[in-house]
């Protein structure tokens, strides 16, 4: 079973470049998923789901970070994202579906 830890993620004033700049992205939550695991020199992982143009058939990859760590993120999400990751798109990780908040940032360390 994956190990998660969620926590809330900031709203940061966006940067002002002039008098006149708006940045609409910049006061949306961020909703990010972040996976720790080292899966090999040339695997990746892919998520899976519903939730902010998931779906549950075709695999989205994960960024890799470093050697340990893979990052998922979006603004969009409006409500809760319930997602698994696979590697490869290919083996879906063990235990049950993972949900994480829309705003929220997520832990996890997969299984495969």
């Amino acid at each position: 079973m994956p190990r998660a830890l969620e926590e809330k993620t900031e709203n940061r004033p966006a940067l002002s470049e002039g008098p006149h700049s708006q940045h609409p992205e910049a006061a949306q939550p961020v909703t990010v998923i972040e996976a720790k695991i080292n899966v090999g020199l040339g695997n990746q992982i892919f998520i899976r789901g519903q939730g902010d143009g998931l779906n549950w058939f075709e695999g989205v990859p994960l960024n890799c970070v470093d050697a340990t760590t893979w990052v998922w993120s979006t603004r969009h999400a409006k409500e809760k994202v319930v997602f698994k990751l696979l590697l490869n798109d290919q083996v879906w990780a063990k235990g049950e579906d993972v949900v994480v908040a829309a705003g929220r940032k997520i832990e996890v360390v997969p299984f495969f």
